[in-house]
């Protein structure tokens, strides 16, 4: 890495946090090849109470960046014979509604017919509470949430986003797999991808290095958007914490927490090379594009979004927008870059995929 290019992304960096809706109280932001991390970087504060100055080893709430990590757990199972992504997912779970007759591939592209998150999960006055604030004992009581409700379209027929059904999927790989979830992506990626900073966001588990979650204005008027003004919570100098929440009952689709460098080290071993951790069968599975571009969608891999930037090169990405958290990564598999960016708000960075494409013009 030259100067240059430090000097480059830095400002870059500096420019994604400097004001507006976007902002957050920490933003930290890596590169990698497959055979090292080439530029990483933090800003901010990871906590505002205790004036904590975020590091590149605070970790941040991957969201739906999540995904990208269970699907990558299944293709290796997949491809080493202990699971079959396209067999009906009864075959793994008999005692399911009838009319779940997707396949996980299906669930694993939002083809499953799954619904995504309604307004009655956030409702704070439902029974119990807002979906992220109850206690799971059971997979039982996390399929009770959505598993008798209609399908949005007939299994295999419409891509509809829903991170229910990675939910069900989840349940489905630990079925297939014979051990829980949580265990499973520690053995299949955390071990043997090195990342140690991958961990369950888990709100009574003490974790190393998480970065405290907050809300800005908008973020709180999106959370607290049933309650009147007077009861919201009240910001100091722009923010307020976010209220305990888990993610229990979604851990496969947003339930996990990484820094950027161990995250953009991730998808920069997912490329071919002498330092991958996955084979060409796996890749193929992950990225050959399995549902076409819809009006809401760009052409989905296995969980991957498939497409080119607006200089035609090929990248793989997913998002991530969480109470808390605000997620990016982004590979350009013919550059051999990975980039990952994070802040600790939902609304942080905003666009992710533009100063991702950047962050690769510079270190490209």
């Amino acid at each position: 890495m030259s100067l240059s290019q430090a000097f480059r992304a830095e400002k870059l960096a500096r420019s994604l946090g400097a004001s507006g809706p976007t902002q957050a109280p920490a933003l930290s932001l890596a590169v990698a090849r497959p055979d090292s991390v080439v530029w990483s970087a933090a800003y901010g504060k990871a906590d505002l109470e205790f004036d904590v100055s975020a590091t590149t080893e605070h970790s941040f709430r991957l969201g739906s960046v999540s995904k990208v990590i269970t699907t990558t757990a299944a293709a290796k199972l997949a491809v080493r014979g202990e699971f079959d992504l396209d067999a009906p997912i009864a075959h793994y779970l008999p005692d399911l509604p009838g009319h779940h007759c997707a396949t996980t591939k299906q669930l694993l592209t939002h083809m499953g017919g799954i619904r995504h998150y309604e307004r009655k999960d956030y409702d704070m006055t439902e029974p119990g509470g807002p979906v992220y604030q109850r206690v799971y004992a059971s997979n039982a009581d996390i399929l009770a949430l959505f598993i008798e409700d209609p399908l949005v379209a007939p299994a295999g027929t419409k891509v509809s986003y829903s991170s229910y059904g990675y939910s069900l999927a989840s349940i489905v790989l630990e079925a297939a797999a014979e051990r829980p979830f949580l265990e499973l992506i520690a053995a299949e990626i955390g071990d043997p991808f090195g990342l140690a900073s991958l961990a369950p966001d888990e709100p009574h588990v003490v974790v190393p290095g998480r970065a405290t979650g907050y809300m800005a204005e908008m973020d709180r008027n999106m959370l607290f958007g049933q309650w009147p003004d007077t009861a919201r919570p009240r910001l100091v100098d722009g923010y307020a914490k976010i209220p305990s929440s888990t993610p229990a009952f979604c851990w496969a689709g947003a339930g996990f927490l990484m820094t950027p460098t161990d995250c953009a080290r991730f998808g920069a071993a997912l490329l071919e090379g002498s330092e991958e951790k996955i084979g060409a069968a796996e890749r193929e599975l992950l990225f050959a594009v399995l549902a076409e571009a819809t009006e809401n969608s760009p052409p989905l891999g296995l969980g991957w979004r498939i497409d080119s930037d607006e200089s035609g090169r090929l990248r793989w990405h997913h998002a991530g927008t969480t109470p808390g958290g605000r997620y990016g990564l982004v590979v350009y598999p013919e550059l051999g870059v990975s980039v990952a960016l994070a802040g600790n708000t939902m609304l942080a960075i905003g666009d992710v995929l533009a100063p991702a494409a950047a962050l690769a013009d510079i270190f490209a």
